[in-house]
């Protein structure tokens, strides 16, 4: 019998399909080509549960009846009962007639299935981030553990390009490994993180019919750059190291705009000027050294920026004198990640500066990965995170170190 949670047990009338089929075809279906996968951006990603088992299951009902062969099955595998709940009623809402073994929901560990149920899943699958991380959540740390530093190494070597959102990236698991030798499982498809449509599970499915056909699948990356020619991010900070020094060096000169001047690209100086001022609503906190502020019109479910009130307009005016401050200021985003994952342990956070601002005033943010929120409206907004557009503050930092200069 499968192990399921108990209220679904208890409440639901989807039977255990595994329980009415004979021997025989038990033995048959020993040839099955399995995927497994979990309930796709609902745990590190945050997505609404309801809404994703709505799409997951609508998505899963048109592969199934597109595509009739019974050498494979689908199997979501999760421990997160209300995730399991929300597939399994969305599924027995809208399956009709189909075959209950060609989608199963099953209550587990996905990396022990031949454990827990007797079935191999040879294709798994698992969330990472857009620069092809391996350790975004529990499972994909599970994964790397299992397999050990072969594996980020093969997926650089396959996709040395951030991934595009939605798109499924296959990767090969070594036969060596613990999951190839006890639980047979001999791909996962790294599925890029923070993203939920359609394509979502189109392009999973897609790489499943590929592989399981003995076919490669090619995802699509974003275009690798040509080393001979300067990035954008070079491109954009086109100043040179001389004028870069001087720049910075008339910053300590320049006086910050009187309070309240200078139009809406100076909106920031006020909070550098007289934080004391702004009610809590606004300002998280500030010292003698910076300022941080709560983002107007967050992009994510937190999202601050951290100002420091020393007169520096943007990146480019940046130098390696100015080290300690950058240092500094990743000091006190690290401070505000630490206590934003005491509410919420699930979020990812990333720190860093755009490489063209549109507001003066130097300043760094903090912002999670979800990007739920009602001001993140067209792709200029999601594109001002997730693209070369916005630099970590690690690269800001290693740019001063051996160079002095953002350039």
């Amino acid at each position: 019998m499968d192990k399921r949670p108990s209220d679904i047990q208890q409440t639901s009338s989807f039977p255990d399909p595994l329980a009415r089929i004979s021997k025989r075809k038990k033995e048959e279906r020993k040839q099955v080509i399995r995927l497994g996968f979990p309930s796709i951006s609902t745990s590190f990603g945050e997505f609404p549960i309801d809404t994703a088992a709505e799409i997951g299951c609508e998505v899963i009902k048109e592969f199934l009846n597109s595509h009739n062969e019974t050498d494979f099955e689908l199997i979501l595998i999760e421990k997160d009962t209300k995730a399991l709940n929300a597939f399994d009623s969305k599924w027995r809402e809208i399956k009709n007639d189909l075959d209950d073994l060609k989608f199963q929901i099953k209550n587990g560990n996905l990396l022990q299935t031949k454990d827990e149920f007797g079935i191999e899943c040879r294709f798994i699958v698992a969330e990472i981030t857009w620069r092809m991380k391996l350790n975004t959540n529990h499972l994909s740390k599970q994964i790397l553990n299992a397999v050990g530093s072969r594996l980020p190494e093969e997926v650089k070597r396959l996709y040395p390009n951030p991934g595009i959102v939605g798109e499924a990236y296959p990767v090969s698991i070594p036969n060596d490994s613990i999951l190839h030798k006890d639980e047979g499982i001999e791909k996962f498809h790294s599925k890029k993180q923070k993203s939920y449509s359609k394509k979502t599970y189109n392009s999973m499915m897609n790489a499943f019919l590929e592989l399981k056909s003995g076919r490669e699948y090619h995802p699509a990356t974003t275009k690798k750059e040509n080393p001979q020619v300067k990035s954008a991010f070079d491109i954009l900070m086109k100043s040179s190291s001389q004028s870069s020094t001087n720049s910075s060096e008339s910053s300590l000169k320049r006086p910050l705009p009187k309070l309240g001047g200078g139009g809406w690209t100076n909106v920031l100086f006020p909070y550098c000027q007289k934080p004391e001022t702004f009610p809590k609503s606004e300002v998280y906190c500030y010292d003698d050294e910076s300022v941080i502020i709560y983002d107007k019109y967050p992009k994510a479910k937190k999202h601050l920026l951290v100002i420091p009130r020393k007169r520096i307009d943007n990146i480019e005016e940046l130098k390696k004198q100015d080290l300690e401050l950058i240092k500094k200021l990743k000091e006190k985003g690290q401070e505000i990640i630490e206590k934003m994952k005491q509410e919420n342990p699930k979020l990812g956070f990333r720190m860093g500066f755009h490489v063209i601002q549109s507001l003066k005033q130097l300043h760094m943010h903090v912002i999670s990965q979800d990007f739920i929120s009602s001001y993140l409206k067209n792709k200029k907004h999601w594109n001002s995170f997730t693209t070369e557009f916005f630099k970590d503050v690690e690269e800001i930092e290693k740019k001063l170190e051996e160079q002095g200069y953002i350039k």
